[in-house]
């Protein structure tokens, strides 16, 4: 049962997001959904390495420049983050206005900053189903984490700035 908490991040959610602990959230992922041109959700999954608060209202978003997310992003500017984590779940809803065509730090993506308009929590209703809760985040394996270390830095600092 989804419930509207705020316009702006709770102090859990930017902590989560602020990207100088990124390390803690380096196998979550997060979904995102954008409108297509049929007005269908367009799922997509981006890394923490890829999303960090700039403030409590703002979300800066590094996206694959020609993919379909950035393209809805740019033409319907709609999206919504999903963060899922043991006993928690989030949704943020927000407008993308893309800042970058190309970022400096990787050539492949754009940057976006969303403005928040509504931040969501969801848990089970308690009367109707007793004891559920999300037990976990969704999780991810990038074998190239290590390796490409200083990549993901540059990303986290131009999407801060």
């Amino acid at each position: 049962m989804a419930r509207l908490i705020d316009t702006l991040l709770t102090e859990d959610l930017e902590r989560r997001l602020c990207g100088r602990f990124v390390e803690e959230r380096s196998d979550q992922v997060i979904l995102i959904h954008t409108l297509d041109a049929d007005l269908w959700p367009h799922p997509a999954v981006l890394s923490y390495f890829e999303v960090v608060a700039v403030d409590r209202g703002n979300i800066r978003l590094a996206t694959y420049k020609t993919s379909r997310t950035s393209e809805n992003m740019r033409r319907r500017e709609k999206v919504t983050l999903s963060i899922f984590d043991a006993r928690t779940t989030y949704y943020l809803k927000g407008t993308a206005a893309e800042l970058r065509q190309e970022m400096q730090s990787a050539a492949h993506n754009s940057m976006f900053n969303v403005s928040l308009a509504q931040v969501l929590t969801d848990h089970a209703d308690p009367k109707l189903e007793p004891g559920a809760y999300i037990s976990s985040g969704v999780t991810c394996v990038n074998p190239h984490l290590r390796s490409d270390q200083d990549r993901y830095s540059a990303i986290l600092k131009e999407l801060s700035e």
